[in-house]
């Protein structure tokens, strides 16, 4: 009991995370310190990262919001050096804001389609303090045949190469050149890139850079 009790005492690590996810959900400063009984100066510190909050203190941002927050705290990926057999394993925490694979559509000889089959795979972590972790990914294939790996466990068909941490704003050049790069051909999945990782930067409560606002009136 007396360990619960400390715990909700103890600085909430992602409080300006949930503050901000309120926030762009429509939520005001005042609102906020309002429905945390405290102070809208206290919020507008929790906003700019200068002050955490406590469990207690956020309780009622935390029955609407936490589930985003505590969702996917880490994964685990794997290398595998298919001409020496050396395998590398990573375990990298942080929720994942975003996970979009890029597929090469299989047809037959008329032209139509049979399948699409992933063959690259973005994976990007927030692992706060706006630093971002993203997870390169290829799929994994055998040596002779060239056929995909396939496996229930869809994690396991990954090679993957994990990057130096971003901050937002050098995520969306490295997300919007990954795309560029590969907009030959993926043309559909790469086109896309650029919007997804907007969306989901806003979704998750950070600021982007460039956006046109039309804020509502209430």
């Amino acid at each position: 009991m007396e360990k619960s009790k400390n715990s909700k005492k103890k600085p909430f690590k992602w409080t300006r995370e949930i503050v901000r996810l309120a926030l762009n959900d429509g939520w005001t400063q005042q609102e906020i310190a309002e429905k945390c009984r405290t102070q809208q100066s206290v919020v507008s510190a929790w906003k700019k990262g200068t002050k955490q909050g406590t469990e207690q203190q956020l309780l009622p941002l935390l029955n609407i919001y936490g589930n985003k927050i505590r969702r996917n705290s880490f994964k685990v990926y794997w290398s595998l050096d298919t001409e020496t057999m050396e395998k590398t394993f990573f375990r990298v925490e942080g929720k994942v804001i975003l996970s979009q694979a890029f597929y090469d559509p299989r047809r037959d000889q008329r032209g139509k389609l049979v399948k699409k089959i992933p063959e690259l795979k973005l994976v990007i972590h927030y692992q706060g303090a706006e630093q971002f972790r993203v997870v390169s990914q290829g799929r994994l294939k055998f040596r002779h045949s060239s056929e995909e790996l396939e496996h229930s466990v869809e994690d396991a068909v990954w090679t993957s190469q994990v990057l130096a941490p971003f901050t937002s704003k050098q995520l969306i050049e490295f997300v919007d050149n990954y795309a560029s790069e590969r907009l030959s051909k993926y043309p559909s999945d790469a086109n896309t890139l650029p919007f997804l990782i907007r969306q989901s930067l806003l979704n998750h409560g950070f600021s982007v850079e460039d956006i046109v606002e039309f804020p509502a009136v209430w």
